[in-house]
């Protein structure tokens, strides 16, 4: 088994891992590569690859394994490099109680259960040489490394045009991403604990939108909130640095202090929108930026295309897939809503009970 990873985690400290861009993703390498990553020592799930914190990975491969237990598929999957073990875990089915006395809004329980099993029977018809994408979450199970799935789909591959897209896919990927050593920043001379006040200040932001319900807000808004905008300046050595103003004082006005306050404020609230906490409308005001679970609106909207377009024909069997319901959204709200957006807001329907995920990136109203 490959060693633990003590020189990775010594080098970028956990609460940094976000930083980097390969840490979130489903990162593509190869078999043999997946299967000789070092185990993080202190978070159980994360794996590195040199210097970069993994969790998430894609492969393609043919199916060489095959075996279906009670609660399970497993297949082992090679893309000539090595062979790993995919789990595919089945739907939890509800308990069947008492038919409804009247009938329910969208699919009722039955027509739920017959499409899941139909998902299940698909699952079960993947044959030995089928070539197929895999995408899910690493683990080590009784000392060996597998992939647990949120994805598994046959391609349709007949003249090798994906498995030779990937082939020169991957060393593109690794020249340029993964065997790049991750660094926190860019400019030798820019102090790393600038990036830890960020990060800090992303995750007080998205503290104080909580906690207040705030629905919009425009960030020279935030820009005066003590408490946030001390986070957001420069070092105690700078001579633009105040000590933490009281509550009863009013926000810092220097020059200096406060071009440091809106330059972290900005980097912030990207970095909120890029994770999908909050969004902007393209023809709203330029500064207003949209607080995407208090926003009934687009969730109305999301749910309303589900439960329509699930019912035509070419998605009744598999459900709406996220790249059809991103499109509609873009054109019927706003084309500001970016795919982090909305898989926080589908999420949040399905944690409602709302939708269900009927496969990777599938869904239909409950």
């Amino acid at each position: 088994m490959p060693s633990d990873g003590d020189g990775a985690e010594d080098t970028v400290p956990s609460m940094l891992w976000g930083l980097d861009p390969l840490h979130g993703v489903f990162a593509k390498l190869y078999i043999k590569d997946i299967l000789q990553l070092d185990n993080s020592q202190h978070v159980p799930g994360v794996f590195f690859y040199k210097t970069h914190p993994i969790s998430k990975v894609d492969i393609l491969g043919t199916i060489v394994q095959k075996r279906e237990r009670e609660k399970l598929f497993s297949f082992g999957v090679d893309d000539g490099t090595g062979v790993i073990s995919c789990v595919l875990w089945k739907k939890r089915r509800p308990m069947e109680g008492p038919k409804p006395a009247s009938p329910t809004i969208g699919l009722n329980l039955q027509e739920q259960l017959s499409r899941i099993t139909m998902l299940e029977q698909h699952t079960s018809q993947l044959e030995l040489g089928d070539t197929v994408q895999v995408r899910g979450w690493l683990r080590d199970y009784r000392d060996q490394r597998e992939i647990s799935c949120t994805s598994l789909s046959k391609v349709a591959d007949p003249v090798f045009t994906a498995q030779i897209s990937r082939m020169l896919q991957l060393p593109h990927l690794y020249r340029t991403f993964y065997d790049q050593t991750f660094q926190l920043t860019t400019d030798s001379t820019e102090p790393n604990d600038q990036r830890v006040r960020i990060l800090s200040l992303q995750r007080k932001i998205k503290q104080f939108l909580n906690q207040n319900g705030v629905k919009n807000f425009y960030q020279q808004e935030l820009e005066t909130i003590n408490s946030l905008a001390f986070i957001a300046q420069q070092d105690p050595v700078s001579p633009c640095v105040q000590h933490p103003p009281q509550p009863s004082q009013e926000p810092l006005t220097s020059a200096c202090a406060s071009r440091q306050i809106h330059e972290g404020f900005q980097v912030a609230v990207g970095a909120l929108q890029e994770e999908g906490v909050v969004f902007q409308k393209v023809a709203g005001p330029k500064e207003l930026y949209l607080v995407t679970d208090e926003d009934k609106e687009l969730r109305s909207l999301t749910l309303g295309v589900i439960r329509d377009d699930s019912r035509r024909p070419k998605y009744v069997d598999k459900g709406c897939p996220f790249l059809h319901i991103l499109s509609c959204v873009q054109h019927g709200y706003s084309a500001g809503v970016n795919e982090a957006t909305m898989q926080r807001v589908l999420d949040r329907l399905e944690s409602d009970s709302q939708i269900v995920s009927t496969m990777e990136r599938y869904y239909m109203a409950s």
